[in-house]
């Protein structure tokens, strides 16, 4: 049987958290962007010639700045180039490959970078100057290539897309990733703390709600919606424990009027069958009563209780119930048995771990009550013990391991967990030595100020 802890970490595992489908759409949308970017790239540049020859030779003279000096820069040219020519220069020389004399310029005059673009019958020619400083040493370097298509000019589209896209895309994504971890978290942050508060709710105490957080709207209407849904069970299981109790103590009257009528027939097997199926039913309903008492907590616990007084009480009562089952009780006073708590429920938690040890421990063995030393008491019988197995259903309310009994509906021992929890203490099963079963009561220390 798996837990709500282990549920939750199943759906958990299963459903992404908001954080990652936020980073998920982040990262997306980022892409998305970036592909947009470089179509637009792509297509400026193939619309402007020009500037895809001048970036072109820019990029071939930074190649040829960071060799060292010579007469020939041992560039390499661009990709898919038909044709390809790069020197150093003087401008007063002519050309190095004898063809023409070189001019500083286009159209003469001083000297300056420039290129040209020549439509060819299959392509086209780029010719141009770019000044280069080598080693310190500013030099001239003239450059020309014929080609066709975009394959030239990859490195300077490639060149683009570093410089404008993914630079910028880069810091941009990683600065919106850190607001997203920010912001997202920021947002969320009422939402976890709401969940950790459903999470430590408790169902014996449906009067607890979750705080409303300040902000966010949307989680202030969820933690809202929450409560009132828990205001609406709350007054349900009111309705249920209030009828519980009710119709418990309404019955207790036809069962003495049935009992007065049964004891007066005359003796005969039918007679003490009926007295018995009235004595099951009139301990199932007072247990009814007690366990909508103990789950209403219908008591104050900050009286000074004596464990001991109350146990001989139990035992001077239970006694005939005993006797009558061939069965002896056995009450020892360890002392200091002294704790806070309402006298009439602990009186009950006796009552029905002894009649639990009435009913289920066999033979003629005595059943052992002793209270302290300190704030705890135990119950004892000698009968075949509890397997590990079933120590772990004992106290669920209407678990039987042999339905087929009829004895018992139960309820005792989760009426004595319920009762021990109001009082703050705890129910422990214990296997000793000489088997058995003992049941041990722990109380808080006392409050005597």
């Amino acid at each position: 049987m798996r837990d709500a802890g282990q549920d939750k970490i199943v759906s958990n595992k299963r459903t992404p958290s908001l954080f990652r489908q936020i980073a998920v759409r982040l990262a997306i949308v980022t892409l998305i962007f970036a592909l947009l970017d470089v179509g637009l790239v792509v297509f400026t540049y193939s619309r402007q010639p020009q500037s895809l020859a001048q970036e072109l030779l820019s990029l071939e003279a930074d190649k040829a700045a960071s060799q060292t000096i010579g007469n020939n820069p041992g560039l390499e040219g661009p990709p898919g180039a038909d044709r390809w020519f790069a020197s150093y220069v003087d401008p007063t020389l002519s050309n190095p490959n004898g063809a023409t004399t070189i001019h500083p310029s286009p159209n003469g005059g001083t000297m300056m970078d420039w290129t040209k673009r020549e439509k060819l019958q299959n392509g086209f020619r780029i010719s141009g100057l770019r000044e280069v400083n080598v080693d310190g040493e500013q030099r001239w370097l003239y450059m020309q290539f014929e080609g066709s298509g975009l394959k030239s000019y990859v490195p300077v589209i490639a060149n683009e897309l570093i410089q404008h896209v993914a630079l910028p895309l880069i810091p941009l994504s990683l600065m919106m990733l850190l607001f997203n971890i920010f912001a997202v978290r920021r947002v969320l942050d009422p939402l976890r703390k709401a969940e950790e508060e459903v999470d430590g709710l408790d169902p014996e105490n449906m009067s607890v709600r979750i705080n409303e957080p300040a902000a966010p709207r949307e989680v202030t209407t969820l933690v809202r919606a929450v409560n009132r849904a828990l205001e609406r069970l709350d007054d349900a299981m009111t309705i249920l424990r209030s009828f519980t109790a009710n119709a418990a103590h309404e019955l207790r009257t036809p069962l003495s009027i049935m009992q007065l009528s049964i004891d007066q027939l005359p003796k005969s097997e039918q007679r003490e069958a009926l007295l018995e199926d009235n004595r099951q039913m009139t301990r199932l309903v007072n247990q009814m009563l007690d366990l909508a008492q103990a789950d209403a907590k219908a008591f104050e616990t900050d009286a000074v209780v004596d464990l001991a007084k109350v146990g001989r009480q139990a035992v001077s009562q239970l006694a005939p119930k005993a006797f009558q089952a061939g069965r002896d009780l056995v009450f020892e006073d360890c002392g200091g048995a002294i704790i806070n708590g309402h006298e009439e429920a602990i009186y009950r938690i006796y009552r029905n771990l002894i009649d639990n040890a009435l009913a289920h421990a066999s033979g003629n063995s005595p059943i052992e009550i002793a209270a302290g030393p300190g704030p705890r008491f135990h119950v004892r019988d000698h009968g075949p013990g509890v397997s590990e197995q079933d120590a772990a259903n004992l106290f669920e309310r209407f678990w039987r391991k042999d339905r087929s009994s009829g004895t018992g509906a139960g309820l005792g021992l989760g009426i004595v967990r319920k009762l021990a929890e109001a009082h703050g203490g705890t129910v422990s099963i214990e296997n000793p030595q000489g088997g058995g079963v003992r049941f041990v009561v722990l109380f808080p220390k006392p409050n005597l100020h």
